[in-house]
Order: C-alpha cells, then structure tokens, then sequence
C-alpha cells in the first residue's frame, strides 16, 4: 500500500486551510520551438526528400536525375503514474478540510503536474530508453541523448567552442551562430542553451558593453548582428550545449497531449493511473548546430 510523509504536517487539526501544491516548471514546450505532434499512435517516420543532380547548361539531350528519401523515425512510448490515496491519513490533520476543493481531486491535480514536470527535468533532454526502467529518464531517448549518439554515429559534427563560462559566454555563442548554413542565417534561427548558459552570457555581455543584455520589443534575447535569438528552455536543465535550429526541428510526439487519468473507487481508497505517451526526434539534422559541450 502506498505511503505518505507526514512527518511535516501539524498534528492538531486548524480549520479553514489553505492548500497548494509545489511550485512546478510549466508545460510549455511549444513556445520554446519545439513542434508538438498528437496523432502519434504508431511509429511515425518523418520522410525527407533530396533531389539528386543540380543545374547544368542547356543541351537536347535528356539528363533525367532521381533522388533519395531518408527518414527519422518518431516513437512515442507509453509511460504511468500509479497512485493511491486514503482521506484517512489525513482525518486529524488541516488537510482534512480543503475549501478549494475534495482531498481526492487535489491530490490527483497535483500529480498530474508533478508527472509533467519530471518529463521536462528528465526526459525531453536526458532521457535514455529502458522499457524495464523505473524512473521518468528511462520513458524515453531525449533530444540530448539522441544529439549525442548522432555526433558518435557522423550525423552531427559539433562546432570547437570548448567550456561556456561567464568571461566567454557571447564569443561562444556566436561561434556557433556563424557556424552554420547561410540559408539558415538567411531566415533566421534560434539557439536553444540552458538557463545557466543564459546567465554566463548576459554577464559576459555586460563587462563586454557595460550595459545589459534583455529582451526586445517581442520578449526575446536577439543576437547582435544576427537574425537569431538565444532561447533559454528549462528542459535541458544545466547543460551547456548549444542547440542552433529552426522551430519545430525539435519534434515531441504524444497521442492527445494530454494526461490519461484512471481513477478508480476501491473501499474507502483512490487508486489512480496516470499515463501519457512520449517519446523525442529531431526532424532534420540539415537544419541543427550545436557545439561540443553536453
């Protein structure tokens, strides 16, 4: 049977209580760029398509090029919270009365948000796939885990800039901005970092300028001389890799975004399962530079 520590809650029982829920990271992956797909029932395969040949001068004669279709392959991957409550641990407590709303339907609220959270702290970035796993990084392959098995494989080459520190952050991340493709400089990219990279950099910008570095008119921290943002995002927690891409490159798949709750009556208990399918790809590895830090 499931337990809970009690030991912080006043023993004699107040009334009229308040009752609120850790303070959580928000699910908010859509406006960090990411694409959010929610039809991902099956393994979907994002097909590219690359014509071979190129333009030659004018002849009568046929020159008839094919190409050549890749694809990477999106899985999401089943993933379950299980919980069970009993309004009898907490009878003489101040949890025993709740104004906002029932214990049972608190508690569950509250687990739905804690199990979207954990997915953003351990799974979207360094999650690694054990379907014998017990814990959120083992749901399913992060962008961080497949970024790091692509640079092993040849898909990806990283840019030199070494370690990220508060004396260096702006020289850093512009040299991986000039890395890469002029059609990416021509219609402009973000780079995703940490919140950590963030602050290195709005540092090193200020002894570099003596004024500060902030957001635009449209909330954003552009980049001088550059058609291109730094996009701080709470999932890769502290790394200090450097994500340059397009919105959408980043691809999270799911079935209806979002959670499956299954309460279910059993004596005076709640049981509940929660489960929400996820699994991580990058749609094209033509349109991503990154450095060489994890």
């Amino acid at each position: 049977m499931a337990t809970y520590d009690l030991s912080a809650l006043t023993t004699a029982f107040v009334g009229g209580a308040e009752a609120f829920g850790k303070e959580l990271l928000n699910w908010d992956i859509r406006s960090m760029g990411v694409q959010v797909r929610t039809n991902v029932n099956t393994p979907q395969a994002m097909a590219k398509f690359e014509a071979d040949g190129e333009p030659q001068p004018y002849r009568k004669q046929d020159d008839f090029n094919g190409g050549t279709f890749t694809d990477r392959v999106l899985t999401a991957y089943q993933s379950k919270y299980d919980q069970e409550l009993d309004a009898e641990d907490f009878r003489n407590t101040y949890l025993a009365e709740l104004p906002e709303m029932p214990f049972e339907q608190f508690a569950v609220n509250q687990a739905g948000r804690q199990f979207l959270e954990a997915l953003m702290k351990n799974t979207l970035w360094t999650g690694v796939r054990n379907g014998a796993g017990t814990t959120s990084a083992d749901i399913c392959d992060g962008w961080g885990t497949i970024i790091a098995a692509e640079v092993i494989g040849g898909g990806l080459t990283e840019v030199a800039t070494g370690a990220i520190t508060s004396a260096n952050a702006v020289t850093k991340v512009e040299q991986v901005a000039d890395a890469v493709p002029t059609f990416m400089k021509q219609k402009g990219f973000r780079i995703l970092s940490s919140f950590d990279v963030l602050e290195k950099y709005r540092k090193h910008y200020r002894t570099l300028n003596a004024f500060g570095f902030n957001k635009n008119e449209r909330g954003q921290y552009l980049l001088d001389g550059i058609n291109a943002v730094l996009q701080p995002v709470a999932f890769m927690g502290t790394s200090q890799r450097l994500v340059a891409t397009w919105d959408g490159n980043l691809v999270f798949g799911t079935d209806l975004e979002r959670l499956s709750m299954f309460p279910t009556p059993h004596l005076n208990l709640l049981r509940n399962r929660i489960l929400f399918p996820a699994g991580c790809q990058i749609r094209d590895l033509d349109v991503i530079t990154i450095n060489d830090q994890a």
